[in-house]
């Protein structure tokens, strides 16, 4: 898979843990995918995550929820991204996350990774097989 970036942002703020969903990418069956909501200000963000940086985000927000049951807060993350378009829109695609959480959830999420990167097949490890496309026709997104 290969994308050209022409465009990058970077987003400060907290990871919303139950705006979280996963699938694998629909025209890519063997790439986990992962959607969620960055709240920076009065601003919500959908990001978009492919194969490890989609495992990352999805450990993270389990860890998070792992430890805070009675409903996760917001992990401050700064994500930098690509921006994808096609000619009607475009979507944030995540290049890279720096993480603003205690070590605790930090150190679980590491766990939970190391476990999951094991597989040569990341998409085994992937908890759900469920189709999921980006919000733009792109070579990666396409359906």
């Amino acid at each position: 898979m290969s994308i050209t970036t022409y465009a990058i942002s970077t987003i400060d703020g907290g990871l919303d843990c139950s705006s979280l969903s996963i699938g694998v990418l629909k025209s890519m069956p063997n790439t986990p995918i992962a959607r969620a909501i960055v709240i920076a200000g009065q601003q919500a963000h959908p990001v978009w995550a492919l194969d490890r940086h989609a495992l990352e985000i999805y450990c993270y927000v389990q860890a998070a929820n792992y430890h805070y049951p009675d409903g996760a807060r917001p992990i401050q993350v700064n994500i930098h991204s690509s921006l994808v378009s096609d000619g009607n829109t475009s979507c944030v695609v995540v290049d890279n996350v720096v993480w603003h959480t205690s070590e605790m959830i930090r150190a679980s999420a590491r766990v939970l990774l190391s476990r999951m990167i094991s597989s040569a097949n990341l998409a085994e490890q992937w908890p759900t097989k469920t189709p999921m496309t980006l919000p733009v026709e792109t070579e990666v997104g396409r359906s």
